[in-house]
């Protein structure tokens, strides 16, 4: 958990292959979702239904999310909110 909650950190356990393809900012997102479902309380754990409507924008929409893929100035593909 202490890698989920530190920025500085964060890009060291995303897994390589997905690591350049997303905005920080949702990877970000993404973490903060996971701390949230690893609370040792579970009375403090989102109920799934809150999980999914927080990831579903994160998620592209040829996955089924709300992203869309656009065209970065980089050579990786980078997800944006639609």
């Amino acid at each position: 958990m202490p890698q989920l909650t530190d920025r500085s950190k964060l890009p060291n356990i995303i897994d390589p292959v997905i690591k350049d393809t997303m905005d920080p900012k949702h990877l970000y997102q993404v973490a903060a979702v996971a701390v949230l479902c690893v609370q040792p309380e579970p009375s403090y754990r989102p109920l799934i239904t809150d999980v999914l409507h927080s990831l579903v924008p994160l998620v592209p929409a040829d996955l089924g999310g709300t992203l869309r893929v656009t065209e970065p100035h980089s050579p990786h593909q980078m997800y944006h909110p639609s």
